[in-house]
């Protein structure tokens, strides 16, 4: 299947609630916004002054992605580590 986002991402819910987007590339951690849409789910994030589309939010989670003012970004880095930032969620529309 052709990934027409710019990096590969999954979202989730974490067990203690809070809305996650688990990227490929940990560069996205460290995204100073996350836009999302709420009308089709689609996820952008500001990062180095550049809007990234990153993926689409499963129906299930859109309800809780469009109820959230943050955002858990997290990915693995190539040393196996985790690197977890907080940032931003703007709902629009």
């Amino acid at each position: 299947m052709l990934n027409i986002y710019d990096i590969s991402s999954d979202f989730l819910i974490t067990e203690s609630g809070c809305v996650a987007i688990l990227f490929d590339d940990p560069n996205f951690v460290r995204s100073e916004t996350v836009l999302f849409d709420r009308i089709n789910g689609v996820v952008e994030v500001l990062l180095q002054g550049k809007l990234h589309q990153v993926g689409q939010v499963p129906e299930q989670l859109m309800l809780s992605f469009a109820e959230n003012k943050d955002v858990l970004l997290t990915a693995i880095r190539i040393d196996g580590s985790p690197f977890e930032l907080t940032s931003r969620l703007v709902v629009v529309n």
